[in-house]
């Protein structure tokens, strides 16, 4: 039979940092560039592409060539229910399982009658990576401690991604209401410029103008960007609670010399 290599997952294989010296040099530049572009567009009076450019400069700037995985990861926190770490999906589905079969079986008046697991218990659970590591792990009877090392593979990727496009995210929703006040500044100065004897409100408009509108579209900026932050927080928190829930499982499975068959 043909043998398949499969790549071991190590913490942070599923995020690639490129923290090279040339990459953010030219993430520089790229931001720059946009930069630029929002500046020709805000003397132009597009004040909402002008924002919206700079916020993109901003993001470009932090993430650098991890720009499109970013984009992807967001569309898919923000629209759907998958996480965008395979192991985090296996992780999750295994927990689910678990909670079913752990679950303790009480009477009608509420007591326990039944405990979760009996000492030497077969656990089936869903085929997966993950699965069939903790097999492994419980057939070889290596312990809790590296059940609990198995385990935390699965977890640690999806959460340093989570945490780190979280912090991208939120940086560039705290800024963008500093850049709109930026241009109510610029707007303000523009008035003051215009005032004197034969001042008309049409003269002034214009100015005030550009006031209002950077200052609401920086604040719409930010708060987009600060709920597609948030979900990344949210699935932080699911996640924690999925990993919990699972060195607690493993515990009382090691603890009940429980054996673990893979579902076909």
């Amino acid at each position: 039979m043909a043998k398949t290599s499969q790549k071991l997952a190590l913490p942070g294989n599923a995020l690639a940092h490129d923290t090279g010296a040339s990459a953010g040099a030219l993430g520089l530049l790229a931001a720059a560039a946009v930069f630029a572009l929002a500046i020709v567009f805000f003397v132009a009076e597009s004040y909402f592409l002008a924002m919206l450019l700079v916020s993109i400069a901003l993001l470009t700037y932090v993430a650098g060539g991890e720009l499109g995985t970013l984009v992807q990861s967001s569309l898919v926190v923000f629209f759907s229910g998958r996480h965008v770490v395979p192991n985090a999906g296996h992780l999750r589905d295994t927990v689910a399982e678990l909670r079913k079969v752990l679950y303790m079986k009480r009477d009608d008046q509420g007591y326990i009658k039944v405990g979760p697991i009996e000492a030497g218990a077969k656990i089936k659970l869903p085929d997966n990576p993950l699965v069939r590591e903790l097999h492994a792990v419980l057939r070889n009877k290596k312990g809790t401690e590296y059940a609990e090392y198995v385990a935390h593979q699965y977890y640690v990727d999806c959460r340093e991604r989570y945490d780190h496009f979280h912090a991208h995210l939120d940086f560039v929703a705290n800024v963008m209401p500093l850049f709109g006040l930026i241009g109510t500044v610029i707007g303000l100065i523009g008035m003051f410029d215009r005032l004197g004897s034969n001042t008309s409100v049409e003269n002034l408009a214009p100015e005030l103008a550009i006031s209002l509108q950077c200052t609401l579209f920086g604040a719409i900026l930010a708060s987009a960007y600060l709920s597609a932050a948030s979900r990344f927080d949210q699935r932080i928190k699911a996640l924690e609670y999925d990993y919990e829930i699972l060195v607690h499982s493993l515990e009382v499975l090691v603890k009940n010399t429980a054996d673990i068959e893979v579902q076909a």
